[in-house]
């Protein structure tokens, strides 16, 4: 008996669309949308919430943090402040000469960051953020954050390894400026000595003698 031709056994039925066929079902737009109104829900405030005493200790913070980078331009140090000087600062003659953006969102800000870019600094970080305990309370806790060397993993590459010391953490209603702008003072002249004298051993020293030890990780180095 002739074998049956392959062609024939094949189901009938309507053919399937090309992947790359078009469809307007609007997937993309829709999905976007969706994403900015799960930000927006996340960061807007609770009900009843009062962000204005979040909003003193950021505006405090980010003039400290601006200030302290440009001391250490002053000495060629690379400094970046997150958020940007551009959203929250208009400069009359950069960098010295600002005032507050009174259209920008301090109560908003959940963390501020004073990054080191200068060369051989990469990875040291002051960091404060506002964050919420495990049983749902606010607290705000500021580290300083370091590289602690490089190794290599088969599977990814070269790894950075990060610690930090603790520098500060209350309750978001309990923040005492006062000690916060102690314990800056001690960080930041030793930062800045490091610098001076190239040699941020003696700063990191001091960091673990001095402040709680933080969380300890690993991330890829291309990484900031």
């Amino acid at each position: 008996m002739p074998r049956r031709s392959r062609s024939a056994t094949r189901p009938t039925g309507p053919t399937a669309p090309s992947p790359t066929a078009p469809i307007d079902d609007n997937f993309l737009d829709t999905l976007k949308g969706e994403f900015a109104r799960v930000q927006q829900t996340a960061s807007a405030p609770k009900p009843g919430e009062d962000l204005s005493h979040r909003a003193d200790v950021n505006r405090r913070l980010l003039q400290d943090f601006w200030e302290i980078h440009n001391q250490f331009d002053d000495i060629g140090a690379h400094l970046v402040t997150e958020p940007s000087q551009t959203l929250f600062a208009s400069f009359a003659e950069f960098p010295d000469k600002w005032s507050f953006r009174e259209n920008f969102d301090f109560g908003g800000v959940k963390t501020i960051e004073l990054r080191d870019r200068t060369q051989g600094w990469v990875g040291f970080t002051l960091r404060f953020w506002f964050y919420n305990t495990t049983e749902g309370r606010p607290h705000f806790r500021g580290v300083f954050e370091w590289t602690d060397g490089e190794s290599y993993h088969r599977y990814s590459g070269w790894m950075r390894m990060m610690s930090q010391a603790v520098l500060y953490d209350a309750s978001e209603h309990s923040i005492d400026v006062r000690v916060v702008h102690n314990i800056l003072r001690d960080v930041v002249v030793r930062w800045y000595q490091a610098h001076v004298d190239r040699a941020p051993e003696a700063f990191i020293a001091h960091l673990k003698e001095k402040y709680p030890k933080g969380a300890s990780y690993t991330k890829e180095s291309y990484r900031e």
